[in-house]
């Protein structure tokens, strides 16, 4: 019982009750028993009021000290039923009446007294009994010890029954208290047990359902965030098949394509077959071959930036890095003739320059393979202290609505071809994809639009630059 969450919180809440019940009681008990011991010595007292002036009256009419005494001592008994006696300065009886309750208790009585003070014992033995002692002075001078000891079974009948009435309540709705506790608690940890049953399944690999929440404390919301996770995990299983499906569909074209050509170029003669489409069948291989080696690159590369590395982050001068790029690509730009429009202004960042350098060289590479016009615009701004604004922009052919919207998704392309070789070797769809994914990684925002007949990429940061 102890193992679990419910067992944990009953044997907590009963211990806590217990405790509780306890101290409640012995402070009723107190309570109780002091009211009764104030009755008590007041009715003692009124005894006390009662011996003492009969005492004095007595010896005021009867000259006989003893008969003085004897008279007392017989009209307290007899008006109060109540042992009383009266003993000498050696606690001595001189003359007494009624049976003695507990006798130790007198004595015990008249040794503190000394005939000097007043004492009061309470002895609870086979009842309540009370002893109360009391100096006697006639005249100015000590005359003997009032000693009075009565029962008060009445009263300690009263303490029993009312105790035994108070702990049989706090039994029963300690009883009725578990009950209820142990009632709300499985409504509580209800959710626990199906969330742990489903977590249990999902460690498995099985299917898991969604668990219905209807309260809102913390494990409404652990139950919620629980059904959420299931969700997304869902959404990510449904993307990864996508992505697999799609990623096998790519690869298995640019395979299917060679494989066909070379099936044609075994079976055939060589020397009887046209030289052009000879020609025309390894320009295709290799086009082919071109681009599966782009598709198992880009795939590689996703893959590294999905798993959890530690990346070092550097501070450098993007504008640096930007001119480097652009330099290592003006061989081609010229080649292509296009030209390179840069504005950049001096930027430090602290990222991870690998992966900065990565889209940025994409995004370049993309607009020579694409741009239909021959200037292609490159900017570096920083709008205030803390962000920077990398912009790229070039012509386009018009983009089918359906393509242009998702340009940042995977496997997402739209290729044309002009005869050009360079630009024929057809794109994966995965190159913005990974620059995305880059992107975010570093806390980057990439965006674009199209306007009309050009295309704008924008590279946003969230202030890390200097």
């Amino acid at each position: 019982m102890l193992k679990t969450l419910k067992g944990k919180i009953m044997i907590g809440i009963i211990f806590a009750l217990i405790i509780f019940n306890f101290g409640l009681s012995i402070f009723i008990y107190n309570t109780y028993y002091t009211n009764i011991k104030n009755n008590i010595k007041s009715d003692m007292e009124n005894i006390r009021k009662f011996s003492t002036s009969t005492l004095k009256y007595s010896a005021m009419v009867i000259e006989d000290d003893l008969k003085v005494k004897n008279k007392t001592v017989y009209e307290v008994n007899n008006n109060y039923d109540c042992y009383v006696g009266l003993y000498d300065s050696e606690n001595n009886p001189i003359d007494y009446k009624g049976s003695t309750l507990f006798e130790n208790s007198i004595n015990n009585a008249l040794e503190s007294s000394k005939g000097k003070s007043s004492v009061i014992i309470f002895n609870i033995k086979n009842g309540l009994i009370c002893t109360y002692i009391y100096p006697v002075y006639l005249n100015g001078k000590y005359d003997s010890s009032l000693v009075i000891q009565k029962s008060y079974n009445d009263y300690y009948d009263s303490i029993r029954n009312t105790m035994t009435n108070i702990i049989g309540a706090q039994v029963f709705l300690l009883i009725v208290i578990i009950g209820a506790l142990n009632y709300f608690i499985n409504k509580i940890i209800s959710p626990l047990k199906k969330l742990s049953a489903e977590m249990k399944k999902y460690g498995e690999g099985k299917e898991v359902d969604e668990i219905l929440v209807k309260s809102k404390d913390e494990i409404g919301q652990v139950t919620k965030s629980f059904n959420e996770m299931i969700e997304e995990k869902k959404k990510l299983e449904n993307i990864s098949k996508d992505f697999f499906d799609n990623a096998t569909h790519e690869l298995k074209t640019p395979v299917t394509s060679i494989y066909g050509y070379v099936q044609i170029l075994k079976e055939e003669e060589l020397n009887s077959m046209d030289e052009e489409f000879k020609k025309r069948a390894v320009n295709r291989i290799m086009m082919e071959c071109g681009k599966l080696k782009e598709l198992i690159q880009k795939l590689l590369e996703i893959s590294r930036c999905g798993a959890k590395k530690k990346d070092i982050k550097q501070e450098f001068k993007l504008n640096i890095l930007i001119a480097e790029i652009c330099d290592r690509l003006i061989d081609r730009c010229r080649r292509l003739n296009k030209e390179f429009i840069v504005n950049i202004d001096e930027i430090i960042v602290l990222t991870v320059k690998e992966d900065i350098e990565h889209i940025i060289l994409n995004l370049i590479d993309n607009a020579l393979k694409y741009s239909k016009g021959k200037e292609i615009y490159i900017s570096l701004s920083k709008p205030d202290k803390d962000n920077f604004i990398f912009e790229i922009k070039n012509k386009i052919s018009s983009i089918p609505e359906n393509i242009s919207e998702n340009l940042l998704e995977p496997f997402i392309k739209y290729n044309q071809f002009d005869g050009n070789m360079e630009e024929s070797i057809s794109s994966s769809g995965l190159g913005l994809y990974l620059c995305n994914e880059l992107a975010q990684k570093n806390m980057l925002d990439l965006k674009y639009e199209i306007k009309k007949d050009e295309i704008f990429f924008y590279l946003l940061n969230y202030g890390l630059s200097k």
